[in-house]
């Protein structure tokens, strides 16, 4: 073989190792931003998630706090918080309190079915959210402690007969999260 034939060889075979250098370069290059992407949404909804459990257990602790000297719930609402300086300041709005998720705000009352108990819930959240703050062991989860139940509702102002009760499982809180379409958790608490 001639020294022009050799030399031709030769450049067509770095110009294949070249060429698959860079697929194998691009490859890993979207692997890694792929990768960034799936852990930068995780990070977050961890940090939305444990935003959302730090303020509902904030509300409940103001809310035994100003409550702590009635035999009941009655007359607990967004304002009488507000105007009690019970709820930070990022959340107020007016007269209504925005929780952590776009569109979302929670409202809070006497547990319709216990005047002993009051509700914070929360609407617009998303399942992967969901089904996080939907696990709790005893009276005890991500939430705060006191929890008498947690419901997930399928409507932003649900009626208490459709809520439907989580047992506290991580398997069970995805299921109804994802099976109820939820965009509402209902943390029903204790004294």
């Amino acid at each position: 073989m001639s020294n022009t034939a050799t030399a031709t060889l030769a450049r067509a075979a770095r110009r294949g190792v070249t060429l698959i250098e860079a697929i194998l370069f691009i490859s890993i290059a979207l692997g890694l931003i792929v990768g960034g992407i799936v852990f930068y949404n995780q990070a977050n909804t961890a940090s939305t998630t444990n935003d959302a459990a730090r303020n509902i257990n904030a509300m409940a602790s103001e809310i035994r706090s100003l409550y702590n000297d009635r035999a009941d719930f009655d007359g607990l609402d967004a304002q009488t918080l507000i105007r009690a300086g019970a709820i930070p300041a990022n959340l107020v709005n007016g007269t209504t309190i925005n929780n952590e998720f776009a569109g979302g705000s929670y409202t809070v009352g006497e547990d319709p079915a216990n005047a002993n108990q009051f509700f914070i819930q929360s609407n617009a959240i998303p399942d992967s959210v969901c089904s996080r703050l939907g696990v709790f062991t005893g009276t005890q989860g991500i939430a705060g402690t006191g929890i008498a139940s947690i419901q997930a509702f399928n409507a932003a102002t649900p009626s208490v007969a459709v809520g439907t009760a989580f047992t506290g499982a991580p398997d069970d809180a995805a299921t109804k999260c994802a099976a109820d379409g939820a965009v509402a958790l209902r943390f029903i608490f204790t004294r």
